[in-house]
């Protein structure tokens, strides 16, 4: 691993770290403020546990034997002097792998049997079931405990066929894959369906989670992966081999799996070592291995930048021994690199800016209400100061044309409070556009269009339905949204205009992102039922493990948006009543100022004293919100 990498690992996961803390105490510093709504310390909140919990994804896709574990080894874990996964000739591993940092469990490797295929329960889900996995605990300190029990990722078992037939993992229609079959009527099969291995590696630990997706067959029994895990990754690394080029069945992996998806991808030829000899000069090697990236990059469709040349294995070995020509020829260099300088500051920079714009509009808010409440308390000492020493009818004066201005603004409130209750309604409307009942409506009626009918037409008509019903839910939520926020916006100009209280800008409902993963699940759809090898009556095992990874990835997307209405009802009500509530206070504390005064001129002068407090202080919380303002946008 080079220092470059580390390095901007590290930096990711300290940047992240110390946004995710300045956010935290900009939470603590608006729980200090008396009267401020609770709703924006708990957006802050969950900002900053997402930051913290944010994971850079990298994803190795490939077919079988193309180098992709020696390639993590090389990249990732060289500094451990062996190999931390298995890549033997022959011993790679057989399930998709996830590779993590979890500091509060112990180092383990976690398998979920094959044989949860049968169920209907997504990976999503298993993940949080615990009793359905085997669990080994990993000693990081012990590497040949380390190596042994990491060479589980190895492991098939037998199954009879017309199990493997059953749980899409074996084709007896598909002539190579004849040989398969053994003289009993098994087959063997990978034994065990994912892996998740839980190592205090200092990468994994900064916030990085690397996964292992071996082979056409693994990706094509697991919709999941190419749904969601895969178009999740923030970068894929698609390798080949150099010796052979583009096959078909790497062709097929990078059009069905890689290349529609909008992340960051690039193909890596891999083994260039088998092109390294003797009898050529240097020059003349370099040019063959120039040729392969060419075609590479000719027959995917990839600007030549995109395609990277190594040998996994030499830059193992060369990194273990400290052989730095080795490793220079090697080509590692060249894709760390690209995960230094390029990938990680990509991901952190996207990540830090989607973050900046959501606190900057709460940052906005806070100086709008500091400015506010400055100048209320200042009008107010300024108005004790021309009464000092005034006879107390003027005082009565002032007294009796406050409490006008305060029965003007309770009959505003009170108006607004009819809008309110009107918005309510509309929101509970609005929400049950979105609700679990609607969607679980919606997916049954999927599900009974495709029932009676496991064809391609059959399963396009039933995921269209879903698609279209779940769009014109998003839809219809977002027009009653807009009609709700055009009242409210009236609402909140009366106060303006009336009392000068801030502006208040609620932005609209927007549920384009949830769309656009639906309208990016159809294309999977598309692709799926356009594809030969799926349009056979005897592939219904993998259309409806297909169909079940899609209505998951679409309860997801429905889910997420349904709390984004949620949040957006509190972001356009409360604020505007936690304003409304501190400034008829405001009020109630002036007139009740007054009458002390009134009833006692010798109150005035100390009521000017506690005013001038109040002033301090909201100048110190003045100068705190620039300092943390600063710490936010740097």
């Amino acid at each position: 691993m080079s220092i470059h990498l580390e390095q901007e690992v590290a930096e990711y996961s300290e940047r992240r770290l110390r946004l995710a803390t300045a956010i935290t105490d900009y939470a603590d510093w608006l729980d200090r403020q008396h009267g401020i709504d609770a709703e924006r310390t708990l957006r802050l909140a969950d900002t900053a546990a997402g930051l913290r919990q944010d994971k850079l994804v990298v994803a190795f896709v490939a077919e079988f034997s193309r180098g992709k574990t020696e390639l993590i080894n090389a990249l990732f874990f060289a500094d451990h002097g062996q190999r931390l996964l298995p890549s033997d000739a022959g011993r790679t591993t057989m399930c998709p792998t996830e590779l993590f940092a979890n500091a509060d469990e112990l180092p383990s490797l976690s398998l979920l049997p094959i044989e949860t295929r049968r169920r209907s329960e997504s990976l999503a889900r298993l993940k949080h079931m615990p009793i359905e996995w085997c669990r080994v605990l990993l000693d990081p300190a012990d590497p040949r405990q380390l190596q042994e029990s990491l060479k589980k990722l190895t492991e098939t078992k037998s199954m009879p066929a017309v199990d493997a037939i059953e749980m899409g993992l074996w084709n007896g229609e598909d002539a190579s894959e004849h040989h398969l079959l053994r003289a009993d009527g098994t087959v063997e099969v990978p034994a065990w369906r994912y892996a998740m291995v839980n190592y205090p590696h200092p990468l994994l630990q900064a916030g990085l989670t690397i996964l292992d997706t071996p082979g056409l067959n693994a990706l094509g029994a697991e919709p999941e992966l190419t749904l969601s895990v895969i178009p999740n990754a923030h970068a894929v690394m698609y390798l080949l081999a150099t010796d052979t080029g583009v096959t078909r069945s790497d062709l097929e992996i990078w059009q069905k799996h890689v290349h529609r998806h909008s992340n960051y991808h690039v193909a890596v030829l891999n083994k260039i070592d088998m092109l390294w000899d003797e009898l050529k000069s240097d020059a003349e090697v370099q040019a063959t291995i120039e040729r392969q990236a060419e075609e590479t990059a000719r027959v995917l469709k990839l600007p030549r930048s995109r395609v990277f040349t190594v040998s996994a294995q030499k830059a193992l070995a060369a990194t273990i021994r400290g052989d730095a020509a080795l490793r220079v020829r090697s080509g590692i260099e060249s894709l760390e690199y690209l995960l230094a300088h390029q990938v990680i500051p990509a991901r952190r920079d996207m990540l830090y800016h989607a973050v900046s714009r959501e606190v900057a509009t709460l940052l906005d808010e806070s100086r709008a209400d500091l400015a506010a409440r400055l100048k209320r308390s200042s009008d107010e000492l300024i108005q004790l100061t021309q009464l000092s020493g005034k006879n107390r009818e003027l005082i009565e004066q002032t007294r009796a044309s406050l409490q006008q201005e305060k029965d003007s603004y309770d009959a505003t409130a009170d108006q607004f409070r009819s809008t309110r209750k009107m918005v309510q309604g509309q929101g509970e409307h609005l929400l049950s556009h979105l609700s679990e009942d609607t969607l679980d409506a919606i997916l049954k009626a999927a599900r009974d269009t495709m029932e009676n009918s496991w064809t391609t037409r059959g399963l396009t008509g039933g995921i269209r339905h879903l698609s279209e019903e779940m769009g014109s839910r998003f839809q219809q939520a977002t027009r009653l949204a807009d009609n709700m926020l055009d009242a409210l916006e009236q609402a909140y100009m009366r106060f303006h205009r009336k009392h000068n209280l801030p502006k208040m800008q609620v932005p609209r409902l927007d549920l384009g992102a949830y769309r656009n993963r639906l309208d990016a699940l159809t294309r999977e759809t598309d692709a799926f039922c356009k594809d030969p090898a799926n349009l056979m009556l005897e592939k219904r095992f993998m259309i409806r493990r297909f169909y079940a990874g899609l209505a998951e990835e679409a309860r997801k997307a429905f889910k997420l948006a349904r709390l984004e209405a949620e949040r957006w009802l509190r972001i356009a009500l409360d604020p505007i009543m936690t304003r409304i509530r501190e400034h008829k206070q405001y009020l109630d504390t002036r007139l009740a100022s007054l009458q002390r005064i009134l009833e006692n001129m010798g109150t005035l002068h100390s009521r000017m004293a506690q005013i001038k407090q109040e002033i301090s202080t909201l100048r110190h919380d003045k100068l705190e919100l620039a300092r943390m303002s600063e710490q936010l946008t740097v």
